[in-house]
């Protein structure tokens, strides 16, 4: 199976699964069976140490400073499962905003889980605890620009699983945070197989939610490659199952994404349509912080109607409500579309100056360095008098080719 197949057939066909399961994880039915059991036998061990570490790790992150929170490896409160549960849910928090603190956290999950004594827990399970927190240093680097590293600890991830063919679903998301991490590498034919792999695990245990997620990756895998029709088309598919379930907050995400696709077919008419259903679910929803996203693209849909002064507006208010949320990833490149509408009227001033204040943002919320120096770049063509709109332009793709994809793999 390719990309080429409907994600509503994936989901409806279960001798399509099949096929491909097999193909892509062998079926051994005492294998599987042992598994089955060794997650039993450690389920209350699990259990009671679940119960009696309620809030351990951020209790012991507040209270310990950064820079010493490596020396935590050796705290025997940490050195459980409950506990690398309680860094993985730190990290999922972390990532986006506070990417250095999400990986600091990682590092000392994936110390604790390698150094775990190997009678701790079944076969099994140790295998799926190492690696979890293996996947999640992975994806933390990922959201860093730290690509390499990332890749060697996701390939790492998934070794710890080779024995265990019945922790299919564990193989799953470490083949999603894999994608995500060839996409940034431009490995596009590795991460859309990836994607396939992952997506047919997904719908065949039923995990929609993951399955959305997977369906996700794959559209701005196409968005990376310029393929922008064949990602409306897998959105539009998405939209489909979306709806059909019920799910209000993937129908707001994928008609957010829609829109996108939409301003760079140059359907303004349709994306404008695709914004306000987006927003008009999130707000229904209370999600207040998707909200500016969805006004960046209104915002760009104005500007390219020649509304340009509404646009603005709109892309400064979007601006605002991102540094406010802490989001300042997107408020840098809210900041680079008003720095190309500021250069292609003249206005190199204010957007010499609003280039300086990205930068300094970037680096103060520890934004990938290759975005900084992007940036950085483009404050260099406009005090040369050598930016265009078209620079601009540029930097905004790199700047968002690094920061695209979002979707949390957990």
């Amino acid at each position: 199976m390719n990309h080429s197949d409907d994600l509503q057939h994936l989901a409806d066909c279960p001798s399509c699964r099949q096929r491909f399961s097999e193909k892509v994880l062998p079926f051994n039915a005492a294998r599987r069976r042992e598994g089955a059991r060794a997650f039993a036998a450690a389920a209350v061990l699990i259990e009671r140490e679940r119960e009696n570490a309620p809030d351990i790790v951020d209790r012991l992150l507040r209270r310990t400073p950064i820079a010493e929170w490596p020396g935590l490896a050796e705290s025997r409160a940490l050195r459980n499962n409950a506990a690398l549960e309680q860094m993985s849910e730190e990290i999922r928090k972390r990532i986006e905003r506070k990417p250095v603190e999400a990986l600091a956290i990682a590092n000392l999950a994936a110390s604790i889980a390698e150094t775990l004594s190997a009678n701790s827990y079944p076969p099994a399970v140790m295998a799926q605890i190492r690696s979890t927190a293996l996947r999640d240093r992975a994806n933390a680097l990922r959201y860093l620009g730290r690509l390499d590293e990332a890749y060697h600890s996701i390939e790492t991830a998934e070794a710890r699983l080779g024995e265990f063919p019945g922790l299919a679903h564990d193989r799953a998301i470490i083949w999603l945070v894999k994608a995500m991490i060839q996409g940034q590498m431009d490995l596009f034919d590795e991460a859309e197989q990836m994607i396939s792999a992952a997506s047919v695990v997904f719908a065949d245990v039923n995990d929609l939610p993951r399955f959305f997620q997977a369906g996700l990756v794959s559209g701005n895998l196409f968005g990376r490659q310029k393929r922008y029709k064949d990602a409306q088309r897998i959105f539009g598919d998405l939209l489909d199952v979306a709806t059909s379930t019920g799910d209000v907050k993937t129908q707001a995400r994928l008609f957010n994404n829609l829109g996108h696709c939409a301003i760079y077919l140059d359907d303004y008419a349709r994306a404008n349509i695709h914004f306000s259903e987006s927003i008009a679910r999130f707000t229904d929803l209370g999600l207040h912080a998707e909200v500016p996203r969805t006004n960046l693209g209104a915002a760009l849909v104005l500007i390219g109607k020649g509304q340009i002064a509404f646009g603005l507006a709109r892309l400064e208010d979007a601006r605002r409500a991102f540094i406010e949320l802490g989001m300042m990833g997107e408020a840098g490149l809210c900041a680079l579309r008003i720095i190309e509408v500021l250069i292609d009227r003249g206005d190199t001033e204010q957007a010499r100056a609003l280039t300086a204040a990205v930068i300094d943002e970037f680096e103060a919320a520890g934004i990938d360095t290759r975005a900084v120096q992007a940036v950085a770049s483009l404050q260099s063509s406009i005090d040369a008098d050598g930016a265009t709109g078209e620079t601009v332009r540029t930097v905004h793709e790199i700047v968002q080719g690094l920061a695209t994809d979002q979707a949390q793999a957990s």
